[in-house]
């Protein structure tokens, strides 16, 4: 059994902190629906009185997490890892808009190698039973950020007072408190029981890359679909600006034989593409040899994007891109494989 302590009220299983928390409660954006609570000093009225006075909020930005792009998350994570290194910050609580919340913990998953927290508050949930959904899942990430057993665990989402991995979080269903977010296959990382914090595992920490990536590259992902998707091929495979591009292929990884002239004319261009199951919880992988199919996409030089989904597959290319890897660096990270610098082919 770990040991255990009081911190503010709380239980903390453990050891303890060398030196007072200090959370920042970044406001990145919108959080509720009701004018009166917009102000984002009122969450605090919702914290114990003895765990408010380690949290300061810093506003950031109040648009719609829809309103986002991959530039914006990046900048904004950049801002959240100079809260802890220079900052002085033990944790990171970050309140927005849930609508991209997935693929904002993602991204900054990918480039987070410190210890403190960074926790995703899920506070765009309506109630059950006359609770304030969401302001449970703020209170529960403070526990988190509190917590020493978060350390070294990366960026989380807290939804419904589970905590899920970054590298695996995925929108459920919106609509319902206890399953807006989910990690399939694999279940959260921890939560908080009988108002204490349980974590249950440690999830996979990302191969980081050894170059920051100071923007991102243009990638769009193409979704396969019942004999469609031919001419917006067509359309990427003219276009100057596309840097990148993940295909969601149906099944294990094929595709309309339509779209082979257009695929192989882009990668003719130097344009890296990557293609990825568009299942729930599917991979690439080789099961057939016709015209489309996974093997005849790698046989022509499509990348494979193993079991990352779509929007995960897009996120680490763009990044890949802007850290300027090479064709064989990108097909490492794209399947989450060592990407120093110690391999010179690696990087451009």
């Amino acid at each position: 059994m770990l040991p255990f302590f009081w911190l503010n009220g709380i239980r903390m299983e453990g050891y303890c902190l060398e030196t007072d928390p200090k959370l920042a409660l970044v406001i990145a954006g919108n959080f509720t629906d009701d004018e009166e609570n917009a102000d984002p000093t009122m969450l605090l009225r919702y914290l114990p009185q003895d765990i408010v006075g380690c949290c300061e909020f810093i506003e950031w930005s109040t648009q719609p997490s829809s309103h986002y792009s991959m530039q914006l998350t990046l900048e904004m994570a950049n801002m959240l890892e100079k809260l802890v290194e220079s900052g002085g910050y033990t944790g990171v609580i970050v309140i927005s808009g849930s609508g991209v919340m997935e693929e904002m913990a993602y991204l900054t998953d990918l480039i987070w190698q410190h210890s403190e927290p960074c926790v995703f508050a899920n506070l765009m949930v309506r109630g059950r039973a006359g609770v304030e959904e969401g302001l449970v899942n703020l209170r529960c990430s403070v526990q988190a950020a509190l917590s020493p057993e978060a350390r070294d665990k990366g960026v989380m989402v807290c939804s419904s007072g589970e905590f899920f991995a970054g590298s695996e979080v995925v929108m459920v269903d919106p609509a319902t408190p206890e399953n807006t977010f989910q990690s399939p296959g694999k279940g959260s990382i921890g939560k908080v029981l009988n108002d204490e914090v349980k974590f249950f595992r440690n999830p996979r920490r990302p191969e980081f890359l050894a170059r920051k990536p100071e923007g991102v590259g243009a990638v769009d992902v193409v979704l396969s679909t019942l004999g469609g998707g031919a001419r917006i091929m067509s359309a990427l495979a003219s276009n100057c600006e596309v840097q990148g591009i993940i295909i969601a292929a149906s099944g294990t990884g094929s595709v309309s034989p339509t779209w082979m002239p257009h695929i192989r004319n882009i990668l003719r261009r130097r344009i890296p593409v990557a293609v990825v199951s568009r299942s729930f919880e599917g991979q690439v992988i080789a099961s057939s040899n016709f015209e489309g199919s996974f093997t005849k996409l790698m046989e022509i030089g499509v990348m494979s994007g193993g079991k990352l989904n779509p929007y995960q597959a897009r996120i680490r290319m763009a990044l890949g891109l802007a850290a300027g890897l090479t064709d064989q660096g990108l097909r490492l990270y794209m399947l989450n494989q060592p990407v120093n610098e110690d391999i010179p082919t690696l990087y451009k």
